[in-house]
């Protein structure tokens, strides 16, 4: 009965795992997280992106920790452990060619980032650079040795990952990954087809994603540093479906259901002109369709799709998400504007959210629920629990529990709470925009409790 009524679950990356009995930040790490869900009668885990990041700026070695700067594909080294076993040769045999639509070129990749010390494949000489045929043939044939090497890698990342993936399921537990709408520009997909991107012959940008000034904009202009799609190109939108078709046939050999992030960019998005902010522009993305079809893959490959539909512009998104029954997100947090200084309904009236949505409290790139508490005044704390009809108390740990209950028994089939919000602590994962290239501070956090540890008695269901 639990599990056909609701689904409740945690956000938190494998990174960020803490436990006694095995290494930390681990798939296997992560089996011991889901007998804790089981536990605590949870049956959902949001586990975001499992690919291996970019390299920081000015290393060979170093990569940077913020997930949606990542490759987009392949499952990230970091993961492997002393445990992780390698594959048998049938094994092997058949990981290569169930994944020979992205390893060849994933594995070459890899392999040139660490010949010549960079994935800015923009450094590369210019024929691997610009993917000459003969050139491709040579450096498989040269670098053959680290393309093995690479290959068992993932192989071994896989086996490792299918272990835990197969207890989840065994426990009814489905495991939500990420798309991130952009790609990192030095992605091993965005190499391979570069043409389908706003990039210069010589592979550097002049216009990258991120936020137009205005009033609206919340943090002012935004550069987020990826580059863009060629989406008012009509004649190459095939070809851009084929991009997200690879990322979505390889997610759902992972996970159960994906989170589209910044949805809304396939409607409008903007365009950040490095020359200058007076040179930005909003332009029209390929909308309703687009979406249609990507999520009607998805579906073909038994991969579920929810949307991140929150900020503005969203009124095409919105209809498209209802029209296909898509399930949209509704962010707590979000009910109160900081910059106006007052509630917004629509995440406000817990009572009145979709059945077909994912709830949340907070999110990973936004403030835990006791902070977000903390910033209220007697006045605000007293609007809101006459709102959502909560009991008033000075206690913010007992208010926050209180909002947890509320989001849970709210008619949302699906509710995700992050793990510092179970654990009533300020602890931050994210904060966007403020990365840097060397030494970013997001992405860090590790859980101040160790599994083993963690309270089971953690909500209160309604009948």
């Amino acid at each position: 009965m639990f599990l056909k009524r609701k689904r409740i679950g945690t956000v938190l990356p494998v990174t960020s795992l803490v436990s006694k009995t095995t290494e930390d930040g681990t798939f296997y790490a992560g089996e011991k997280f889901i007998d804790w869900l089981v536990k605590s009668k949870q049956n959902a885990w949001q586990v975001l992106p499992l690919h291996q990041t970019q390299l920081e700026k000015n290393s060979s070695t170093k990569h940077i920790p913020s997930p949606y700067k990542g490759y987009g594909i392949g499952l990230d080294p970091i993961f492997l452990t002393k445990e992780s076993r390698d594959p048998s040769d049938k094994e092997l045999a058949g990981f290569i060619k169930n994944n020979n639509y992205w390893l060849d070129n994933y594995t070459l990749f890899c392999s040139l980032r660490d010949y010549f010390g960079t994935d800015r494949w923009s450094k590369w000489p210019t024929d691997i650079r610009n993917r000459d045929k003969n050139s491709i043939k040579k450096w498989q044939e040269k670098l053959n040795k680290e393309i093995n090497k690479h290959t068992i890698i993932q192989a071994q990342l896989y086996f490792s990952y299918k272990k835990l993936q197969k207890k989840a399921s065994k426990n009814e537990i489905i495991l939500i990954g990420d798309l991130p709408l952009y790609l990192g520009l030095n992605s091993p997909l965005v190499w391979q087809f570069q043409d389908l991107f706003e990039i210069n012959e010589d592979g550097k940008l002049e216009k990258t994603s991120g936020v137009i000034k205005s009033k609206k904009s919340y943090f002012g202009r935004q550069v987020w540093g990826h580059p863009l799609y060629k989406w008012q190109e009509e004649k190459l939108i095939p070809k851009l479906e084929k991009i997200f078709k690879i990322r979505l046939r390889y997610l759902a050999n992972l996970f159960d259901w994906v989170r589209l992030d910044h949805a809304k960019g396939l409607f409008v998005y903007d365009s950040i002109d490095l020359k200058g902010e007076k040179l930005d522009k909003p332009l029209k993305g390929p909308g309703t369709e687009f979406l249609g079809k990507i999520t009607s893959f998805a579906h073909q490959q038994n991969l579920n799709i929810y949307a991140e539909d929150t900020g503005g512009k969203l009124k095409e998104l919105r209809e498209c998400l209802k029209y296909n029954k898509i399930p949209g997100i509704k962010i707590f947090k979000y009910s109160y504007d900081e910059k106006k200084k007052k509630f917004t309904n629509q995440y406000l009236e817990i009572d009145k959210y979709h059945s077909n949505t994912f709830a949340y409290t907070t999110t990973h790139d936004t403030e835990t629920l006791i902070s977000y508490l903390q910033k209220l005044s007697k006045t605000e704390i007293n609007i809101l629990t006459k709102k959502i009809n909560i009991q008033e108390t000075a206690d913010i740990k007992l208010l926050a529990k209180l909002i947890i209950n509320k989001v849970i028994n709210s008619p949302a089939k699906t509710v995700i709470i992050p793990i510092q919000d179970w654990l009533y602590t300020t602890d931050r994962i994210n904060t966007p925009g403020t990365e840097k290239e060397i030494d970013d501070s997001n992405w860090q956090y590790k859980m101040t409790t160790p599994i083993e540890d963690l309270p089971t008695d953690l909500y209160k269901l309604n009948n």
